[in-house]
């Protein structure tokens, strides 16, 4: 057996994703009051955004615990995988990649743990390369050293319907600046070392798509092969997504896209009409394992 990749449900990947790719998945926990759920298990996207609309209070999220980690990663070394590769939500929003750390402590074995440094696709498109890397023939010490340069080089922003949940939830950080100020403003976003950042204000929603190109390009991107995924929530314009995807195709040279929704734990900070945007630049061996590491040789919807 290869290395075995290991993610958690805020990585926003679908079951038949997570199957075709052989990724396994932690969920992290969602709390209504005193009623809990298991993130993508018992709570799936659609149900958690329709209990969000009606429910009085911010729903809270929990991290999983070491001992839940611990589980799967001597699962997976005694069903034979070679090494364990486990990639999660950025450590400066969610206590996730710590639990899992201490888990690695745990249990013994090559377990390399990833602080993705993202959230949502960022963390899945990172898990899904890992996979591709792992079929591709690297080992876990290699495929995890290769992953986190990847990390360092993706670019997530995204752009809120509100900033009300990401304050209420207390992850809006650097982001306050951009509160206030105009009518009909749309703050533009970034995730930057596993932060949320602000990147600008614009007026309106036909901003919104220009204004994401602008900054991609102003990261030096332009021309570059990549990988690029949308990610959503209710009451995002699909006329808009489609113009993303146009502005973005002219920027860059995207070799994939991928489409996903956003679910239950970064729904509860990012709440409805949120949507993200993330690439990530790919060249030489990094494309290769992607491409080539692709199970079926066929892109896999997400």
């Amino acid at each position: 057996m290869t290395i075995q990749v290991i993610t958690d449900s805020a990585a926003d990947l679908t079951a038949a994703v997570m199957e075709a790719e052989g990724i396994r998945m932690v969920p992290l926990t969602v709390e209504f009051g005193r009623e809990a759920y298991f993130d993508q298990v018992d709570l799936v996207a659609a149900e958690f955004w329709k209990r969000l609309a009606g429910a009085a209070e911010l729903p809270r999220t929990a991290a999983p615990s070491p001992e839940a980690f611990a589980d799967i990663y001597a699962a997976c070394l005694s069903a034979g995988a070679r090494g364990i590769v486990s990639v999660h939500l950025s450590g400066s929003l969610s206590g996730t990649y710590r639990n899992a750390e201490a888990a690695a402590r745990m249990v013994p074995g090559d377990i390399r743990v990833v602080d993705a440094q993202s959230a949502s696709l960022g963390t899945g498109l990172l898990a899904i390369w890992a996979a591709r890397a792992g079929r591709w023939g690297l080992d876990a010490a290699s495929a995890a050293d290769a992953t986190r340069r990847l990390a360092a080089q993706l670019r997530v922003y995204f752009s809120l319907g509100t900033l009300e949940y990401l304050a209420r939830g207390g992850r809006i950080g650097q982001a306050a600046r951009l509160v206030g100020g105009m009518l009909d403003v749309k703050p533009l976003l970034t995730l930057a070392s596993g932060s949320v950042h602000p990147l600008r204000r614009v007026r309106g929603a036909r901003q919104v798509a220009p204004g994401l190109v602008s900054a991609l390009l102003d990261s030096g991107i332009g021309g570059q092969v990549v990988v690029a995924a949308l990610v959503t929530s209710p009451g995002v314009d699909p006329a808009l997504m489609d113009e993303v995807r146009e502005r973005v195709g002219r920027a860059v040279s995207v070799r994939a896209w991928r489409e996903g929704v956003i679910g239950p734990v970064i729904g509860v900070h990012a709440g409805p009409g949120a949507f993200g945007l993330v690439v990530l630049p790919l060249e030489g061996q990094d494309l290769d394992i992607w491409e080539q590491g692709d199970p079926g040789g066929q892109a896999v919807s997400s």
